[in-house]
């Protein structure tokens, strides 16, 4: 069903596809996707399994969806859809008939980049990582979209000043990084940091880790950062990210610069961030 290839084979992709990416594409598809066109979103709808995520990235192609699964027998709903562009509003309950879930069907949704997206949602953390955010000035706050689509509601209040004088814009939002860093403006937290906080089993798990690699580099890292109250967005030029994945123990010891910045943020030696 791919616009460039439509074998026996590729037409059977749509069953054992766990993620269907809709409208006239022409990129190549990481494992674990097929491209369905515009064209042929009829066929699509009506051999989809249950157990598929549709991901619409027009609205012309969600209004296509639903046109098409209006023809599925009734009962007989897909487990989820994923729209990129809000769909039409007086649209969205019957969508909800067809879809067991709906994300994005309201406005508001800032999206990690498309290419992004698709990786993290086929990741095996992708639960650890955020596609989607959306932020409300009246509530306060912000809701952001996990790689395994569920949401996470976080106050604008998480969100400190950090030790550089750095506030968030919440009317910039932007999710990073492969779904890795939640930036407001120039303001950047870390997607672990807010899971850990909003998220039990994400901080048991992540615990236990720390407790396996307690004497590494980062471990050290971490409980020193903490002590001095600073955040990881404190040791600019180097990123929230860069630093949380030092901490995580995701990349090598830190050498050379790196660990000059990281060093001198922290007000101690290079030789001396271990021993804490």
């Amino acid at each position: 069903m791919s616009k460039t290839r439509n074998t026996p084979q590729a037409k059977h992709s749509h069953h054992s596809s766990r993620i269907v990416l809709v409208g006239s594409l022409t990129r190549k598809l990481p494992t674990g996707f097929v491209a369905c066109r515009n064209a042929d979103i009829r066929a699509c709808v009506k051999d989809a399994p249950r157990r598929v995520l549709f991901i619409s990235h027009r609205r012309s192609s969600t209004d296509q969806l639903l046109t098409a699964g209006l023809q599925r027998q009734p009962g007989n709903r897909i487990r989820e859809l994923l729209t990129l562009e809000p769909p039409r509003p007086e649209s969205v309950p019957s969508l909800s008939g067809i879809f067991e879930r709906v994300v994005g069907a309201s406005g508001g949704y800032s999206w990690l980049p498309l290419v992004e997206l698709m990786t993290v949602v086929t990741n095996k953390d992708a639960a650890d990582r955020f596609i989607a955010g959306a932020a409300d000035s009246f509530s306060q706050t912000v809701a952001l979209v996990r790689g395994n689509r569920m949401t996470v509601v976080v106050p604008f209040s998480f969100f400190h000043e950090s030790g550089n004088g750095m506030r968030p814009d919440f009317q910039k939002l932007s999710i990073t990084d492969y779904g890795l860093t939640v930036a407001f403006g120039d303001y950047e937290a870390s997607a672990d940091g807010i899971l850990y906080e909003f998220d039990p089993a994400y901080r048991h798990k992540l615990n236990k880790h720390r407790q396996e690699h307690e004497q590494t580099f980062g471990a050290c890292l971490r409980r020193l950062r903490l002590q001095r109250r600073l955040t990881r967005n404190d040791f600019a030029p180097l990123t929230a990210n860069t630093i949380a994945r030092i901490e995580r123990v995701e990349v090598a010891r830190p050498h050379g610069k790196t660990l000059e910045i990281i060093a001198q943020t922290l007000g101690v030696s290079a030789d001396e961030i271990e021993s804490f």
